[in-house]
């Protein structure tokens, strides 16, 4: 049932109080009014509680007494009576929950103590990270709990069923049998564990979890929200009838336990759940009496919120269950039935509850996180780039095992051929390793036999393999490989993983005869086949069997092979119900740990192991986080702690932790707007999306043999292209994707990740992905998928965030290694030492500086700047402002470094702007190395890219020749990089890259350089409160503020005319620009043929560089569709004047149009046509037109506040485009009300260069009016 708005006058009118109070006290239908909505503790037990809490919640609540004054009414249907009132929720108070019939009471405390207080804080994050996700099937209306505990009803109907009501044929026994035979158990003390806040020290974990109250407010509100969509005021006074809730889709079925000790209980695939997120309302601990014995039970019980359709829900935990680290404002999914009471039981026999579903873990790291949770924590939030032979080989042999399991009938010799090819293409990690070709070959060689052997028996015999003791051995063969490396995951249980390969067998059941199988399959290369390895590997496969049986419905998908190429073994894996429960809990604990860390910067404690400590890869990053959060040796549990830490100073612990949240911080704002964008309709706009997309079928697909593991490209076009042939695709600009982008490929319905792949290419009407392997739909068999592939749709992501943050994390973090580059840029960076430079004078015996001196091209500015970069022994700083000729500089700079022979990496964070500096490399005869991936190169250069080409010997004198390499911030850790160290670093553009990025690339450098203008945009944030705290200063911002000596300015400019300069020298730099030459003062936009009609005449003056037309005595208002503004008016301004001007022999090319706002830039695209470029003032940093139109779009009567508009960096974007003509449209009225704005618009009316046309002027204005109007 969907939520209704409540009719209620009186209610209505009591939820109207001003912004400004709503905002300074917490919403009177917040998680309180849940709380007190449904307390039925008797009148003596609040008294008695309240006195107390009252008293320690005043301070944090101060309105309650208002409230009381008041009081809004609520909704009969949820509520038939008074309630008594009760103590006001709050965190590290004691909260006296409710004394159900038959039922001991308890207390449960919220505390730091016990960290009760992430789960409830935790909705706050969930919500910003995670909208709800709607399900297909529409839940049948439940009774509420409310209704229920308030109805007179006896024990008998108002208590749980007993349990062996529940379970009839069920021993009490077998549940301690079927426990002691799982080895994933959850030790039952771990929710009540002290934890630690990275470091342990429990008084800063306190002070951490206190200052997350300051998100308390915007929980209320948010749940305020939630009550006021699903209060209902039935005016019948009617109750709802109860009804179980049913699903058409399968779901988990788990056998009852018998009484055969023998038997286990066994998973058996889908039938029937509910696949839905509830919030969790309110947590209660209970006993109760179990079976004739009357032994008392633990039952931990939740009180749920379906936020789709209004509903409540009670879930009750019963056995290891009941250790689940829940509390009030997780988001949960239960799977599993609910009763026509809206009750569920989860127990060890049955159903299973997922823990914010939202956080799909991958099925590696859950079976990693048995022997240590804090490392897989840290594996989560770090890409750290390692390279070593043993990973390297096991990556390689899966490949040719893979390659023979797809290969009909494979021959030692296809075998031995393809592995030579792999090597090849390969060459680069062969380099990173430090391993000869030969050697490597022949240890792959040696493994094919046995690779051979495996696919020969599995497919033309009926070996036997053993399923354990309680399934024995069973004879399979291999019928089918449905899959290679097939990408799976699913909300439902929050899980994703890779599978090796997905395949489909006939396997010999118990009464001999034959049934189809779909199973996960596991390769394992390494030597760890027995202990803690061999656990791990299990509950992988088990995990995956899991995911496969999402995926495949129609399959009962309950085991699974792992083969052991070492000891040539193979195993089958029967999911157990009791091994089931043991790795579902541990997934749920890891998502939790993962979303603290990610919240509240809390990691799981350190193991205290010191010899699994001292072999761990991240041993220094664990100990470096544990000291930063209050942590010491004690803690530690490593004798060695301090020599790992003790070079820290309270500064560099707090710069850490700072850069740590503000990281999250942004991760977190970038999450939402992905899940935003998976739900978005085909018709919304996302720039960094394409959907309703469909495959080319004329084209289909082709091979790309010559790249790496010869990738499959896909065509696809338009879904409507046929009727929208005009329109076609956005651009590869306008909707932020380019060649050699990393992107997701979707299935259009359900957002099913099919898998990821690269752009190849993308223009108007198409776009080429290449994938690793052929593209099929999920859940299909191979004989289906030609024609399921003709009629599905799908949509295109781009996928590079999620790993750009863990090597944000994973750079800061290098900061504080005990190394010599971590100490010198340490000092820099956080220390902020004064940079050194060469004083002692630069002589003309330097051949480099004679080459600068000689240089006619460069201005004296260029030349100062580049001594300055020859003489500084730590960094220096150019300033570049726009148009001043940095590219030219870094060139000139490159050469003169060049002729003293040090070694140079070029660096930027896009690749266009790293190929356009190569490209003017090029021009100059200069030799370079470009690192990276061909499809993101430019096709100029891309004969400069080693990949693929030369041997390993041949890579080795390159890179040892070759002074000059280039590569982007992120594109660093490539494998021909590792071992290289460079003598100095010259980073483009760092005013716009964050100080995280930046630092990735100074590591492999001695010096470095920053050119870029932090006048202009700053690197983009995406979290508003990140962007407060600091994390959109740049690097080159940071040490520009604290050492404006290590700064030399480029001042002349070759863009602008004299009038467009002076706007931003006045308003932005100080008068410090100038123009280079007259010829550019002077420049002025030629016109050709007849005068323009009155209202254009003045706009196309050539004696008037600027004009601004003023849309106040027109009607122009905004106009808002949902969060997009646009306005017609405007948009209709500047496609005539385009109009006009192309009229007048101004090319397309020389014309350009920028607006603040996605949604107008998509408008005036529509009305000028392709022949002109439309972009968003953020897309056009970097890039100038003679002619460019500015539409400010915003024009209301009303203030407003704009974040884009207000953003003078952003202003200076706008204003420095242009270079002969700039034409602004918008509001005087409307825009003056921002300061920068208003300067501007003054000093424009001081040339007289504003005009304001009327409505009489524009005739074609009257009829847009009147279609308006219609």
């Amino acid at each position: 049932m969907g939520p209704r708005k409540r009719p209620s006058s009186s209610s209505s009118s009591s939820r109207k109080p001003s912004q400004a109070v709503r905002q300074s006290q917490p919403a009177k239908f917040g998680i309180q009014h849940f709380f007190e909505r449904h307390t039925q503790a008797t009148a003596a037990a609040v008294d008695s509680a309240d006195a107390h809490f009252d008293g320690a919640d005043s301070q944090l609540d101060p309105p309650e007494k208002a409230e009381e004054e008041n009081p809004s009414p609520i909704s009969p249907e949820a509520t038939r009576a008074p309630l008594p009132k009760r103590a006001r929720f709050s965190p590290g108070m004691l909260i006296k929950q409710s004394q159900d019939d038959g039922i001991d009471e308890i207390t449960w405390r919220i505390s730091p103590i016990n960290q009760r207080l992430r789960s409830f804080t935790t909705k706050v994050f969930q919500d910003e990270a995670s909208p709800p996700i709607k399900t297909e099937q529409k839940l049948s209306s439940l009774r509420p709990c409310s209704e229920e505990k308030n109805s007179e009803t006896t024990s008998e109907n108002n208590s749980f069923p007993k349990q062996e009501e529940c379970f009839e044929n069920v021993d009490s026994n077998t549940f301690a049998n079927t426990g002691q035979q799982t080895p994933f158990r959850t030790p039952p003390s771990m929710p009540y564990a002290p934890l630690e806040s990275v470091g342990g020290d429990d008084s800063n974990s306190t002070s951490t979890l206190v200052d997350s109250m300051k998100h308390r407010k915007t929980l209320l509100e948010l749940l305020d929200e939630v009550e006021d969509e699903i209060s209902n005021d039935d005016s019948t006074g009617k109750t709802r009838e109860p009804s179980a809730t049913r699903n058409a889709d399968k779901a988990l079925n788990f056998d009852s336990l018998t009484d055969d000790h023998h038997k286990p209980p066994v998973y058996t695939g889908p039938e029937n759940s509910c696949n839905e997120n509830l919030l969790v309302l309110e947590v209660t601990e209970e006993q109760t009496s179990s079976g004739s014995s009357h032994r008392l039970e633990s039952l931990k019980v939740l009180r749920l919120l379906n936020e789709n359709s209004g509903e409540e829900r009670s879930l009750h935990l019963r056995d290891e269950w009941f250790y689940s680290q829940i509390g009030p404002g997780d988001c949960v999914n239960v799977i599993g039935e609910f009763d026509g009471h809206g009750r569920c039981l989860i127990d060890r026999n049955q159903n299973l509850i997922i823990v914010h579903p939202h956080i799909l873990v991958s099925g590696t790291r859950v079976a990693s996180s048995f022997s240590c949770p804090r490392r897989t924590v840290l594996d989560e939030r770090f890409k750290v780039a390692e390279y070593c032979t043993p990973a390297m080989m096991g990556t390689l042999l899966h490949q040719i095992f893979q390659a023979g399991l797809l290969k009909d009938n494979p021959t030692p010799t296809f075998m031995e051929e393809y592995a030579g090819t792999l090597l090849q293409q390969n060459i680069e990690s062969l380099y990173a390793c430090g391993v000869s070709e030969t050697e490597t070959y022949l240890k792959l060689v040696r493994e094919i036999p046995r690779i051979l052997r495996w696919i020969k028996t599995f497919r033309d015999e009926q070996p036997l393999v053993n399923f354990g003791q309680y399934e024995g051995e069973r004879s399979i063969s291999l019928t089918e490989v449905i899959d290679i490396e097939e990408m799976v995951q699913t909300r439902r249980y929050g899980l994703k993983g890779m599978i090796d390969a997905s395949l489909h067998l006939k396997m010999k059941s118990v009464d001999g005869g034959l049934m189809d199988k779909i199973v996960p399959f596991e390769l394992k290369t390494g030597k760890a086949t027995t202990g803690q390895a061999a656990m791990d590997h299990r509950a992988q496969v088990i995990l995956y069997s899991l995911l496969m049986s999402e995926r495949y419905p129609e399959s009962d998908v309950d085991s699974g092979l792992i083969y052991y190429l070492f000891t040539d073994q193979t195993l089958g894996i029967k999911v157990q119900r009791s091994d089931l429960v043991g790795i579902i809990m541990r997934r749920n604990e890891l998502a939790t740990d993962i979303l603290r860390a990610s919240t509240f910067q809390i990691l799981p404690p350190m193991l205290r192991s010191p010899s699994i400590c001292r072999s761990c890869r991240h041993l220094n990053t664990c100990a470096i986080y544990h000291k930063a959060y209050g942590g010491d040796q004690a803690s530690s549990g490593l004798d060695e702690f301090d020599s790992f830490v003790n070079h820290l100073s309270p500064s560099h612990e707090a710069f850490l932790r700072q850069w740590d949240r503000l990281i999250d911080l942004d991760s977190r704002a970038s999450s939402v707007g992905k899940r935003e964008a998976l739900h978005l309709s085909d018709s919304s706009p996302d720039h960094n999306s394409l959907s309703s997309i469909v495959l080319d079928m004329a084209r289909k697909y082709t091979v790309d043999e010559s790249s790496r593991n010869g990738r499959f490209i896909y065509h696809f076009i338009n879904k409507n292209v046929h009727s929208e042939v005009k329109n076609g695709l956005q651009n590869n600009l306008d909707c932020g994707l380019r060649c050699g982008d990393y992107v997701v490929l979707r299935a259009q319905t359900g957002h099913i990740s099919v898998g990821n792949g690269v752009i190849m290419d993308i223009g108007p009407f198409n776009v080429s992905v290449a994938l690793p392997r052929r593209l099929r739909i999920p859940g299909l068999k191979c004989s289906q998928d030609e024609t399921a592939l003709a009629h599905q749709s799908w949509r295109i992501e781009k996928d590079e965030v999620a790993s750009s943050y863990a090597v944000m994390r994973y750079n800061i973090v290098q900061l504080f290694l005990q190394n010599r580059e971590s100490f010198r840029l340490t000092k820099m960076i956080v220390d902020l030492e004064a940079p050194m430079f060469d004083r002692g004078g630069i002589f003309s015996q330097d051949q480099a500086v004679a080459c600068v001196r000689s240089e006619k091209t460069l201005n004296d500015d260029q030349r100062k700047a580049i001594h300055k970069i020859l003489s500084a022994k730590d960094y220096a700083l150019i300033l570049g402002m726009p148009g001043t000729g940095k590219t030219s500089t870094m060139v000139h700079a490159v050469k003169a470094l060049s002729i003293r022979g040090a070694s140079i990496l070029l660096t930027s964070y896009t690749n266009s702007a790293v190929d356009n500096l190569l490209l003017k490399l090029k021009a100059q005869g200069i030799d370079f190395i470009r690192i990276g991936r061909q499809e993101a190169v430019h096709v100029g250069i891309r004969e400069h890219c080693l990949s693929g080409k030369l041997g390993l010997e041949a890579i080795k004198r390159q890179m040892e020749c070759v002074k000059v390499v280039g590569a982007t911030c992120l594109g660093i850790n490539h494998p021909l990089l590792s071992k290289k160290k460079f003598d100095i670093c010259i980073m483009d553009e760092a005013g716009q890259i964050s100080l995280p990025i930046t630092l990735g690339p100074l590591m492999l450098a001695k010096r470095f350089v920053l050119v870029g203008d932090h006048y202009q945009l700053p690197p983009l944030v995406r979290s508003a409160e990140a962007q407060e705290n600091g994390m959109g200063i740049s690097l080159f911002c940071r040490l520009s503020e604290a050492h404006p000596q290590a700064i030399a300015a480029l001042q002349s400019q070759y863009r602008m005319c004299a009038g467009i300069m002076e706007l931003s020298n006045a308003l932005i730099y100080g008068n410090r620009l100038r123009c280079g030459s007259p010829e550019v003062a002077n420049a002025k936009l030629i016109f050709s043929g007849s005068e323009p009609l009155s209202w254009l005449k003045e706009i196309l003056d050539p004696e008037k560089p600027v004009i601004f037309v003023n849309t106040d005595e027109l009607p122009a208002l905004e106009m808002k569709a949902k969060k997009a503004i646009s306005n017609p008016a405007e948009a209709n301004i500047v496609a005539a004047v385009v109009e006009e001007l192309m009229k007048r022999n101004i090319s397309g090319d020389d014309l350009g149009v920028i607006t603040p706002y996605n949604a107008q830039a998509d408008l005036i695209r529509g009305l000028v046509g392709p022949g002109v470029e439309v972009h968003t003032i953020d897309k056009y940093q970097g890039r100038d037109k003679d002619c460019i139109l500015l539409s400010f779009v915003r024009s209301c009567e009303k203030h407003f506040g704009s974040s884009l508009l207000g953003d003078w960096h952003r202003i200076n974007v706008a204003l420095t485009r242009p270079k002969k003509k700039l034409i602004m449209v918008g509001s005087c009225g409307t825009l003056a009300r921002m300061p920068l704005l208003k300067l501007l618009i003054e000093k424009v009316r001081e040339t007289g260069s504003i005009i304001s046309p009327s409505i009489r002027d524009m005739g074609w204005m009257r009829q847009f009016v009147r279609c308006s109007h219609d």
